[in-house]
């Protein structure tokens, strides 16, 4: 349900009010850039860019907004959608290099060689998933990193639950699969 001073921020930026707009972005902004981070395969270039574009997107088009959803969720969408944008520009469909996701643990051990293990097979995890077809990528990154419940992860991906969660069910095996194929670099 969208609260009353969403929709009074609503209002505002459409007649203009950047600092009303700018309140709306900031209410989450972390989770619309850790968004933009995962989606990217942790690229942070890459996640800035589109952040930005999707952003200004938004401010540009705020008059559009119908609020049939909360304003998170459509920009969300624009995110996404910049993400692709920038796919299909770069020609990148066949898989994203990561060099950082959000999401995972980071261990509070002491021990430096352990740190270093967990980071490196962290790192390969991450490049694993990368190596997904980007609607499976989308899917984990929605619900297992940014941990989406599957309704909200749905709608926002523009499908029915139930194919959110065969792709995700998907997306787990096949990432299952490329671990064990990569079982050298977890022992």
């Amino acid at each position: 349900m969208v609260s009353f001073e969403e929709k009074l921020l609503v209002k505002k930026a459409v007649l203009g009010d950047v600092e009303a707009f700018e309140k709306l972005v900031s209410v989450e902004e972390r989770k619309f850039f850790s968004f933009a981070l995962s989606i990217s395969g942790g690229n942070r270039s890459v996640a800035e860019d589109i952040y930005q574009e999707a952003i200004t997107k938004a401010f540009l088009n705020i008059k559009k907004f119908s609020a049939k959803s909360s304003f998170s969720t459509w920009l969300w969408k624009i995110i996404r959608n910049a993400y692709f944008d920038y796919l299909k520009a770069e020609k990148k469909w066949s898989g994203i290099h990561v060099d950082d996701v959000e999401g995972f643990e980071q261990s509070n051990d002491d021990d430096a060689d352990m740190e270093l293990i967990k980071e490196d097979r962290a790192a390969m995890i991450r490049k694993l998933i990368s190596e997904l077809p980007v609607l499976y990528v989308e899917a984990i990154t929605l619900v297992d990193l940014q941990e989406m419940d599957h309704d909200d992860a749905a709608k926002l991906v523009g499908v029915d639950k139930n194919l959110l969660k065969v792709r995700l069910h998907r997306a787990r095996i096949k990432l299952h699969k490329l671990i064990e194929e990569n079982k050298k670099y977890f022992d």
